[in-house]
């Protein structure tokens, strides 16, 4: 390296400053780029709902009730005002559950927090229920309307309570939402406990509160392990559709107070969807209907009962 200092001193000499060779300027550096907007979560809501305030107001109101009793197992519902059926644009199918009108409903009453299961069923009305696969827990299905009823009435007998259907082999009679025995629930009842002071199609992701087909391998599933509803009734959605009280019939177009369907008709109406239907049925205004003496494996019942009217 000596020839380099030689030429670094003769450099010297005649004021020149060597300068190293140039690299390839590097290309500038993009500034970092801002961070994505958080996505704003939906909060839960700070306090309990009205229904929920609504809910806890009866159940003061009957605990200093020394005449009043809740059973065990049921839930029990105030009375009040909601929507019925399907608004325009929440499916894009056609169906039956419009027009969307008022109801009042100006009784409370209790409401079965499951559906009445395989267990239940067999230990009151003395029968196995003909199921594909024995369940104890999952809740009764292949019952026809006549059969919901009637277990509803011996609930009632159980108790000793009044009998709310008079059943004969082809016919039955409603004693009305005055008899204080247990029934099932009229159509309005039905769907006034599902949404529990909500509005849209359910009470929250279909995943977390519903056995529907794409999740339930398409076989019922035991009770209660779904999400309740805001007043603490499990699996009103998916499972297994539920028998009402209401023949099949057109919806009012305008508002009404305590219905209970037509007066006769040719099917009866079942609620809730089940695990063999879609999302878009396990909703809180899907309404179908069958025959009254039909069985079939993905349509059970749950009771109710009129309490403080």
């Amino acid at each position: 390296m000596k020839w380099m200092m030689y030429l670094l001193t003769f450099a010297a000499a005649l004021g020149l400053v060597l300068l190293p060779a140039c690299r390839e300027a590097s290309p500038p550096v993009p500034p970092p780029k801002p961070a994505p907007p958080k996505v704003q979560e939906p909060t839960a809501p700070s306090g309990p709902s009205p229904a929920q305030q609504a809910q806890a107001k009866l159940v003061a109101e009957l605990a200093s009730d020394p005449t009043a009793t809740v059973s065990q197992g049921f839930v029990l519902v105030p009375p009040g005002r909601f929507r019925m059926g399907t608004p325009n644009g929440e499916i894009e199918e056609d169906w039956n559950d419009a027009p969307v009108h008022e109801v009042v409903l100006t009784h409370a009453f209790e409401i079965q927090k499951t559906e009445v299961t395989q267990a239940q069923y067999a230990w009151l009305a003395g029968l196995q229920p003909d199921q594909d696969t024995k369940c104890p827990d999952c809740p009764v299905a292949n019952v026809s309307w006549f059969q919901a009823a009637e277990y509803c009435n011996q609930l009632s007998r159980q108790k000793n309570l009044p009998m709310c259907h008079t059943l004969s082999a082809t016919d039955a009679t409603f004693e009305g939402l005055t008899c204080r025995g247990y029934r099932l629930p009229t159509e309005a009842e039905w769907e006034y406990a599902a949404r529990a002071g909500t509005a849209g199609p359910r009470f929250g992701p279909t995943d977390e509160v519903a056995w529907v087909d794409s999740n339930s391998s398409l076989k019922a599933h035991p009770v209660g392990q779904k999400r309740p509803n805001p007043w603490g009734i499990l699996d009103p959605l998916g499972n297994i559709c539920e028998w009402t009280q209401d023949w099949m019939g057109d919806y009012p177009a305008g508002p009404v107070t305590d219905p209970v369907g037509p007066a006769t008709g040719q099917n009866r109406v079942f609620r809730g969807g089940s695990f063999q239907y879609p999302d878009v049925e396990s909703r809180a205004g899907f309404r179908n209907a069958y025959g009254p003496g039909n069985r079939v494996d993905f349509i059970g019942f749950r009771c109710v009962r009129t309490v403080g009217r």
